[in-house]
């Protein structure tokens, strides 16, 4: 872990909250001028704390209205089958978290669709033939009370 002080956290804190921010911004916000910022920055780009920025789109808007969980128990758990299946969820646009997980299943995946018929297609399409899959079961989402990107620092 990089030894990160108060200035890099209110820099850090800036970026999260709009990363759409200018320099001169970030260095306001942070209490700073240009320069030492943009140094600040650089370092934290390089040592990979800062890994990009990225634009948030509205899913509603662009048509996506479904998210489902969908828990999944794989017939066995040998490296093989396991690598299998990450490398094909991977390749799956509509799945957008994939979480290896300890309990009854062995993976969650977050997937957002356009609607249930949507989510029918890609289940009776993609989703099992997925690698080694021994049990799925699907829950479609109501609200999504919390949804934060933001790490609490």
């Amino acid at each position: 872990m990089l030894d990160l002080d108060e200035t890099d956290l209110r820099i850090l804190r800036a970026m999260q909250a709009d990363g759409g921010l200018s320099v001169t911004e970030i260095a306001s916000r942070a209490g700073l001028s240009q320069s030492p910022c943009s140094r600040r920055i650089a370092r934290l780009q390089d040592a990979g704390v800062v890994r990009g920025k990225q634009v948030v789109l509205d899913a509603r808007m662009l048509g996506f209205d479904t998210l489902v969980i969908l828990r999944i128990k794989l017939q066995g758990h040998d490296r093989g089958l396991l690598d299998a299946f990450k490398k094909a969820v991977r390749e799956i646009p509509e799945i957008q978290i994939a979480l290896l997980v300890l309990g009854d299943f062995d993976f969650y995946l977050r997937i957002i669709v356009r609607d249930i018929e949507h989510y029918q297609q890609l289940l009776q399409g993609k989703l099992v033939a997925l690698p080694g899959v021994r049990e799925m079961q699907s829950s479609v989402i109501l609200e999504v009370v919390k949804d934060v990107k933001a790490l609490p620092i």
